[in-house]
């Protein structure tokens, strides 16, 4: 090998890492968002905003906390702590959430204040507080760097509500994210010991917690958050040393790379492409060594169709991994959601398929929808078999392809037919009575009747004693053959308009106002007052207008 070779190697490596945009010395932000479910007193489990302030501000954290904020003042506090970051040399971030969480099996909440009159439900809950994946994904900026901290507490005299369950639900941290969750003091005492300076490895700390107390999601052997063996920040010179390792491609480059970062958020990979460096070496020794990639081969011996892509796509999505799309093409979304699989479930994160990891994608898919399947059952109880119209959308707004989705069509159907077999039955009374509190009433009851439209003419009607019945329909019919075109309806509006007759936004649309300056108009020009443009009328306004 050409003594070339390495210097350029070296030089081109710290070339990398030293253009990283500089915005000053790294550093460690936290956003802490805390809420008393009860409005007085310490909480069981609760973490005090104060305390764990202090706690951060100790081991060198920039804290930006909010206590006993309202759903708006959590997104605004989420909101500047992005904001933060983006104009931070990031070393460590980090979020702090105690106070009351609900999950509806699919997606979690930290709520905020409530306000009096609020009801919770699956409805409302996007409304009264923060999703979690909200602030997993501004932390999903800083993989290896990042922690997400939650104690949930609840009150037993507030109810989660219809379509949600207490607590965290399924909810999982994104990719180089960990997580860490449960009792208040038990979640501030691992934290300070996985935040301080001589840390354990994530995974030891893991394996070592307290009862009660979860650490997941991103759990490295050989490092803490941020922070790998011998002390050194892992900030954003990994990314960009492994984007221009990956430029050069050759083994030289991945050992460099290991070196460099042994516990890098990118170790696995390099493993396994240096796993496929050649046995001999080009004939040009200034060629570079283009290492076999064994994940890609092995993906590509599967012999995978279309439609096992597809079913592929299908279970990481059911698994709540976004490949951006079912179509059958493993695009970047697709290799995301691969790596995400692979290291929650302990494989090498490649990107790439092998059939023992097909074998138990297939396994956790299908577990998960015997899950989604019986939470859709669950909900059916809870909604469908009421057998009121509101209760079946309520089920078809969550589950628009569910088990039950097809009887509770027919059943609102069913609803329907039988609503307009009353409002048929109803309106003959209403015929018979002929008053405009008997239209009035009708409309209230069945607003979305075929019959609304006679009810409300007959109202005009009755309303307009001026001018017959027959008369109004006469005029009516005259007008919807004369103003099929809105600019007419326009023209009359402008005429009605330099008339001083006030019909209301020249727009086309004859409204109840335009309405009343058409009376008006044939009132004043001694024409039966039927608030519609009649041929006579349309020629009297025509020429009034002119004048």
């Amino acid at each position: 090998m050409s003594l070339m070779r390495p210097i350029f190697l070296t030089f081109a490596l710290a070339l990398a890492t030293a253009v990283l945009p500089i915005r000053g010395i790294a550093a460690d932000i936290a956003l802490v968002l805390t809420n008393r479910p009860y409005g007085g007193g310490p909480e069981l489990g609760a973490i005090g905003s104060r305390e764990v302030s202090r706690q951060l501000r100790a081991a060198g954290f920039r804290v930006r906390s909010t206590d006993a904020a309202s759903a708006d003042g959590l997104r605004r506090a989420a909101e500047e702590f992005r904001a933060i970051l983006a104009d931070a040399d990031v070393s460590r971030a980090v979020i702090v959430l105690s106070g009351s969480v609900v999950s509806d099996g699919r997606d979690s909440w930290f709520l905020g204040r409530a306000k009096r009159g609020d009801t919770l439900n699956d409805l409302t809950v996007a409304q009264q507080g923060i999703a979690l994946a909200t602030l997993d994904r501004i932390l999903a900026d800083y993989p290896g760097q990042s922690l997400m901290a939650v104690a949930p507490v609840w009150s037993n005299r507030r109810a989660a509500g219809a379509g949600l369950r207490v607590g965290l639900g399924d909810y999982r941290a994104g990719q180089g994210v960990t997580l860490l969750t449960g009792a208040g003091e038990g979640v501030r005492t691992l934290m300070g010991q996985l935040l301080a300076p001589d840390a354990a490895s994530l995974a030891d700390l893991s394996a070592n917690a307290p009862d009660g107390v979860v650490l997941s999601g991103y759990l490295p052997r050989h490092s803490s958050i941020g922070v790998n063996p011998d002390g050194e920040v892992i900030a954003n010179s990994d990314a960009a040393y492994w984007s221009a390792v990956r430029d050069i491609h050759t083994a030289d480059a991945y050992r460099a790379y290991l070196r460099r970062f042994p516990s890098g958020l990118f170790v696995a990979e390099a493993r396994r492409l240096l796993k496929g460096e050649p046995e001999t070496q080009p004939t040009d020794p200034t060629e570079p060594v283009e290492p076999i990639n064994p994940a890609k081969a092995a993906e590509d011996a599967l012999s995978l169709t279309r439609t096992d892509r597809r079913g592929v796509q299908r279970d990481l999505t059911v698994l709540g991994y976004n490949t951006r799309g079912i179509d059958g093409v493993f695009g970047r979304g697709t290799r995301g959601a691969i790596r995400g699989y692979q290291q929650d479930q302990g494989f090498a994160i490649t990107g790439y398929l092998t059939r023992s990891l097909l074998r138990r994608l297939d396994v956790d898919a299908n577990t998960r929808r015997a899950v989604l399947e019986q939470q859709d059952r669950d909900f059916w109880q809870q909604t469908g078999v009421t057998g009121e119209a509101r209760d079946l959308r309520r089920y078809l707004e969550r589950y628009l392809d569910g088990v039950f989705a097809k009887t509770a069509r027919d059943e609102l159907q069913a609803l329907a037919d039988a609503e307009e077999a009353r409002a048929a039955y109803d309106w003959q009374s209403v015929r018979e009575q002929d008053s405009i509190a008997g239209y009035r009433e009708f409309i209230d009851l069945y607003p979305n009747s075929r019959f609304v439209d006679d009810a409300r003419r007959r109202i005009e009607a009755l309303q307009n004693p001026g001018a017959s019945l027959a008369q109004i329909e006469q005029d009516r019919g005259e007008e919807e053959a004369i103003f099929a075109n809105p600019i007419a309806r326009l023209l009359v509006e402008k005429a009605l308009e330099r008339l001083g007759l006030n019909p209301g936004p020249a727009d086309g649309r004859f409204t109840n106002q335009t309405r009343r300056a058409i009376r008006a108009f044939q009132r004043r020009s001694d024409l039966p007052e039927t608030g519609f443009v009649s041929q006579q009328t349309m020629a009297r306004l025509t020429s009034a207008s002119l004048r």
